[in-house]
């Protein structure tokens, strides 16, 4: 849910023309340097054309203009690498008996990233995983006592250290260049999400050794998780500023 409605995640939809028959396509909003995945793809059987229009996101940059090419039953573009963290705008254009029809309403924005190495993105992503898998059994427990709730917040915690605070950190130095961008180094709001579930989650550990009635920070902990999982991925993260030639956390 989160990387579906984050910022990241490729448009895909379709279309009808204007001669009532379709097409579908796929616009990255992610792409990866030097790994020439950042393909706009149309997919038809039809004898069309089209081009994509291109410049720097957050420039003054002339539009590029950049020919498809149909390649395998689709029309492709590639888009030019950038930097970690440098993002481009783009618009694609099909004509069409009447003209050339835009894709969409505005323009698509995709980030590029660094290549992080599958040893550290798989088990970052198993380790969240994992704490959230915990996060929902140990507030049922709160109700059922049927598991040493006690032991398993140690787990919880352990996994959110390891995942959000070790390897989250490790990921995001391969694919931006910075390992923590979040509060009070900037406006990083995955980062910032990590650092709220840790609190919530270091309060719930300090009760259920101390308080006789932990019931209720195990719940405060619980929603917090809740609430941050249901924020979009990748929201306000790292972007470069192309007339500063540094990256900034905070944006779109």
């Amino acid at each position: 849910f989160q990387r579906m409605t984050g910022p990241t995640y490729p448009v895909k939809d379709a279309l009808v023309l204007d001669d009532g028959r379709k097409v579908s396509f796929r616009l990255p909003r992610s792409c990866t340097v030097k790994a020439d995945d950042c393909v706009v793809s149309v997919k038809t059987d039809l004898a069309l054309s089209g081009y994509i229009s291109w410049r720097r996101y957050n420039t003054d940059d002339a539009w590029t203009r950049t020919e498809m090419v149909r390649e395998d039953g689709a029309l492709r573009a590639l888009l030019p690498d950038q930097p970690p963290a440098g993002k481009l705008e783009y618009r694609v254009f099909l004509k069409q008996n009447r003209g050339y029809l835009d894709l969409g309403d505005k323009a698509v924005i995709t980030r590029f990233k660094g290549f992080v190495p599958s040893i550290i993105l798989v088990p970052h992503i198993l380790f969240m995983f994992l704490f959230m898998l915990f996060s929902v059994r140990i507030f049922l427990t709160v109700f059922t006592g049927d598991m040493p709730v006690r032991h398993a917040v140690v787990m919880n915690v352990v996994f959110l250290i390891a995942g959000g605070f070790i390897l989250g950190p490790i990921t995001q130095y391969h694919a931006f260049g910075a390992y923590w961008t979040g509060w009070p180094f900037g406006g990083d709001l995955t980062d910032n999400k990590a650092l709220a579930m840790l609190i919530a989650w270091a309060a719930a550990l300090f009760a259920v050794f101390k308080d006789k009635a932990p019931r209720r920070w195990i719940t405060a902990a619980f929603l917090v998780t809740a609430a941050v999982y249901l924020i979009p991925h990748s929201m306000f993260g790292s972007e470069l500023d192309y007339k500063k030639g540094e990256i900034i956390t905070g944006g779109r």
